[in-house]
């Protein structure tokens, strides 16, 4: 194996470990961490809401973030390969080198999203709207630190992970990411209507999730706004720093040999030596 092959595949390895590492939050919360216990003041109306299932639940969020990104990306990609808008001096498959660098790139932002979502989940335990009608506590006066939950003990869990929105983080997330990344694809001329009208639909429909956890008594308004700007914050970021949406392209390395190529034939046969630069020759008019 060359040095360059063995150079490539170490860069993969590294990106598929920090997309481990940057995940690992998220999973070890989930996994083992329970939510703080937070007490509460029984006469409380900001969670006496009743309980009401989800307008977007959390298969509904997935199928339709999931097949945006999958149609956008591979469709977007092998536009762009295909026309030789896009392309890449490695020796792989020029398709599938461009697919894995966005991929790649909107893996590590989900999973930094997810991850600061569930630390602050786990570690403020906000309390959802509805946590009393999920909770029905046998009884509950004054302020109570310890509740004697009659409720599921997967549903009562469920309900001290308010703040903030996972759902609107990670919705506004994907979608302003692939509203990024229309931006720097879809460059034509043509698109000049098509490309906002994209990227309305789908900043709009991040938003109106938000709408629905907040109508569906399952966050407060705060939550949502924040899981939004925190979702948009690490799009943005991502997109910035992480992707090369935005950034210009090194040359092909078959263009630079072309250009050299054509440079060196178009150096005349003859040049003029050093010594004769200097040389000043009169200039005679006819007679």
């Amino acid at each position: 194996m060359s040095e360059l092959k063995k150079n490539k595949l170490f860069i993969v390895l590294m990106d598929v470990v920090c997309v481990l590492v940057v995940s690992m939050p998220f999973i070890i919360m989930t996994i083992m961490f329970r939510p703080y216990q937070r007490g509460i003041y029984c006469d409380d109306e900001s969670i006496r809401y009743p309980y009401r299932p989800d307008t977007i639940s959390h298969k509904m969020m997935a199928a339709i973030t999931i097949s945006c990104s999958i149609i956008i990306i591979t469709s977007g990609e092998a536009y762009l390969v295909y026309t030789k808008r896009l392309y890449s001096n490695s020796d792989f498959n020029q398709y599938a080198v461009a697919l894995y660098k966005v991929v790649g790139t909107f893996l590590f932002g989900a999973c930094v999203s997810q991850s600061l979502t569930d630390m602050a989940k786990y570690t403020i335990g906000r309390l959802r709207p509805n946590f009393m009608a999920v909770c029905a506590p046998v009884v509950c006066d004054g302020y109570m630190l310890e509740i004697n939950c009659t409720g599921t003990r997967l549903n009562v869990t469920e309900s001290r992970l308010s703040f903030y929105s996972g759902h609107s983080s990670f919705g506004m997330y994907c979608m302003l990411f692939l509203a990024l990344y229309v931006q720097a694809r879809m460059a034509s001329k043509w698109a000049r209507l098509l490309r906002p009208t994209i990227q309305f639909f789908l900043v709009a429909f991040a938003i109106y999730v938000g709408y629905t956890r907040v109508s569906d008594y399952k966050h407060h308004w705060s939550d949502v706004v924040v899981g939004l700007l925190q979702g948009a914050l690490i799009a943005v970021l991502t997109v910035r720093y992480v992707s090369d949406f935005f950034k210009e392209r090194p040359p092909r390395c078959q263009d630079v040999e072309n250009a050299e190529n054509e440079d060196s034939e178009r150096k005349p046969s003859l040049q003029i030596a050093d010594t004769d630069r200097n040389n000043i020759y009169p200039y005679s008019r006819p007679a």
